[in-house]
């Protein structure tokens, strides 16, 4: 019994949005749903939406950088990517094996 690799798709479904003290709209936080596929099987899958709180603390008290982008102006698949910026490939492969497959399989037991 052992960690599983999936493949993954991202849907975007929503976001939230802070301002900063300058009242400059930002994204605060990104909503996706994901699907995993099992590598080793592919009719086992699965699909949990989640949220992932964007980390921008300094764009909210400090100037905005040449790089950013007025929310009016970010794309789904920006969003995405800021999503899985944050999120690693181990980590959600862990995760997955744990929804579908269960604690023992994640212990060895």
């Amino acid at each position: 019994m052992a960690l599983h690799n999936f493949n993954y798709t991202y849907a975007f479904v929503s976001r939230t949005v802070a301002v900063t003290e300058t009242g400059v709209p930002v994204v605060d936080s990104v909503v996706v749903d994901i699907t995993a596929i099992d590598q080793a099987d592919n009719t086992k899958t699965i699909t949990t939406r989640e949220e992932r709180a964007l980390d921008h603390h300094s764009l909210l008290k400090g100037a905005l950088p040449d790089s950013f982008v007025a929310c009016r102006d970010v794309t789904e698949q920006q969003q995405i990517n800021w999503f899985k910026a944050g999120v690693a490939t181990a980590d959600l492969d862990g995760f997955y094996t744990w929804q579908l497959y269960g604690h023992a399989e994640m212990d060895g037991t």
